[in-house]
């Protein structure tokens, strides 16, 4: 009992000892560290702080000197806040570049011709047609259905409604007759097809740097707001649009030259040669770039469908951009030479700034924005998404030109109203910042396309005429054609381009906060080091040495128990 007793009591001593050591050791860790910190302050290059720790000096002195470092730091870090403020808000500026761009290094643009005439009467009496139903509709018993027939008529005639001016034509047709489903399909593109001029009724010559080419090599059909469109230097059709998410019933561009030696995002090779495609731009000094004598028959003009206006529309805009009309255009009316000078604004944006939010730098890279129906992105391309997406919402239809899924939810007539809101919707949708479905920023490097005309008269018709008479030569083939002529070239050979690049980068902010912690603290990156060894290595190493002196007083106490003992 008595050696279990001396061993409950050895035990007890054991444990009491080691709370003892415990509270020692952590009184001796906090000595330690409190010298640490005095020696860190004596020690350091920071400005100011060895004024408190510096023996001799009163308390007086000491808070001064404390004080003054506590206000230096705020001061500093105010500034400090400044400097990140400005680097969130304007990291981006735009700057004018160093080299002017060539004409050789830009697509020359997609040119959209859009006759005014938009139903050929051979093809398609829109005036009669009209009349007709009229008086069918005055006759026609109010409960009795429409046939087969009368339906298709109706439905062409609808079809063909949409593309003439409205301002003045009403359509008074109760076209839930016309369209049991409310909405039309793939037909009413069909109908604008057949009504539509063909090549041989717009064009009578083309020429392309000077030499004669075939317009239908040069120019291609393409389904536009205004109907059938002609268009040059487009991207093929399959390079513009994601076919797979595309209804394949009728085609929205003809176009099937593909790009060669041109990319979206890094332009033309360094190797200029003449199969490049988009057509790139030339200076055009021996002749226009692009000649077009443009005929219209008055014979086949229809009396009623778009009478209003005369002559065509020019629209210019980026090849990779989808061929369609826009309020802003350009006109080439009857007996005039439309003379167009074409000039561009480049705008490239350094890749130093793709680490940037789109919303920062005001731009989308090509590849950071996707689109449902389109394989390119544009600020153009998006806008027409986002009208057609919204279009459907509201209307449960698309318009004829917009891209969608199916063929077979085309808008009518009777949704005019329901179009127009819809288009009001989009310009909101738009405003709103974070909205990826309308939110279009304009893309990162782009090509925006200006031009200023000049009219002059155009008295080909005169000349042939004299031709004639001279010859004694009797064709009556022109007495019913109106000609123009439009002449497309750039105005001047080399343009000034700019740059979107970072005006406020990493390396400035450091830069920044450095002077600020150098000028109020004497702070540089050795400071920052010295406070690292400080806090890590120094101390660990004070408190792993006094650990080891420890645990080395503990095992001689041990020696001496046992031999006690």
């Amino acid at each position: 009992m008595e050696e279990e007793g001396n061993e409950v009591v050895i035990v007890k001593n054991v444990y009491g000892d080691v709370c003892i050591r415990k509270k020692a050791r952590r009184k001796r860790q906090k000595v330690l560290v409190q010298e640490l910190l005095y020696d860190y302050a004596n020690n350091t290059t920071l400005h100011g702080l060895p004024y408190i720790t510096r023996r001799g000096l009163t308390n007086v002195e000491k808070v001064f000197w404390f004080i003054t470092f506590i206000a230096s730091i705020a001061l500093c870090m105010y500034l400090i806040s400044k400097v990140w403020f400005k680097w969130q808000t304007s990291p981006v500026i735009v700057t004018f570049s160093e080299q002017m761009v060539p004409v050789s290094m830009v697509p020359f643009p997609s040119v959209t011709l859009c006759p005014q005439s938009k139903v050929k009467v051979s093809a398609y009496n829109f005036t009669d047609e009209k009349i007709k139903l009229d008086a069918f509709l005055e006759t026609k018993p109010a409960n009795e259905t429409l046939n087969a027939t009368m339906r298709a008529r109706f439905a062409k005639f609808d079809a063909l409604f949409q593309i003439c001016d409205k301002t003045f034509l009403y359509n008074e047709f109760d076209l839930t007759e016309v369209y049991p489903t409310t909405r039309a399909d793939a037909s009413m593109v069909k109908y604008m097809f057949e009504a539509a001029p063909n090549f041989t009724d717009i064009f009578e010559y083309c020429k392309f740097a000077g030499d004669y080419v075939s317009c239908r090599e040069l120019f291609d059909k393409v389904l536009t707001r205004e109907g059938i469109c002609y268009n040059l230097n487009s991207l093929a059709a399959d390079e513009i649009f994601r076919y797979r998410n595309l209804q394949r019933d009728y085609k929205y561009s003809y176009a099937t030259r593909k790009s060669n030696g041109w990319s979206m995002e890094y332009g033309y090779d360094f190797v200029i040669n003449s199969s490049f495609y988009p057509l790139p731009g030339s200076e055009g000094i021996a002749a226009p770039i692009v000649e077009a004598v443009l005929k219209s028959s008055s014979l086949e003009r229809d009396q009623l469908c778009n009478v209003i206006n005369s002559g065509f529309r020019v629209y210019i805009q980026h090849p990779s951009d989808v061929p369609q009309t826009s309020l802003y255009y350009y006109a080439v009316l009857h007996n005039q030479v439309s003379s167009m000078a074409i000039s561009f604004d480049v705008l490239n944006t350094s890749e130093s700034l793709r680490g940037y939010d789109p919303e920062v730098r005001q731009c989308y890279f090509p590849d950071e924005r996707y689109l449902k129906y389109f394989k390119i992105y544009s600020s153009k391309n998006c806008r027409m998404e986002c009208l057609a997406n919204i279009t459907f919402s509201l209307c449960q239809c698309v318009e004829f030109y917009m891209p969608h899924s199916s063929s077979n939810k085309i808008c009518t007539g009777d949704d005019d109203d329901c179009i127009f809101l819809a288009r009001g919707e989009m310009l909101k949708q738009e405003s709103i910042q974070g909205n990826f479905t309308c939110h279009c920023l304009p893309s990162c490097n782009s090509v925006d396309y200006n031009a200023e005309i000049l009219k002059t008269d155009f008295k080909l018709k005169k000349f042939i005429n004299i031709v004639k008479k001279l010859r004694n030569y009797s064709d009556d083939s022109f007495n019913n054609i109106n000609l123009s002529k439009i002449e497309m070239y750039f105005m001047k050979p080399r343009f000034l381009s700019m740059r979107r690049s970072e005006l406020f980068g990493v390396t400035d902010f450091l830069a920044n906060c450095g002077g600020l912690l150098g000028l109020f603290l004497g702070f540089s990156f050795l400071s920052l080091v010295e406070i690292i060894y400080f806090l890590s290595l120094r101390l660990c190493c004070t408190l792993k040495k006094d650990l080891e002196e420890e645990k080395a007083k503990a095992n001689l106490e041990q020696e001496y128990e046992i031999e006690k003992y």
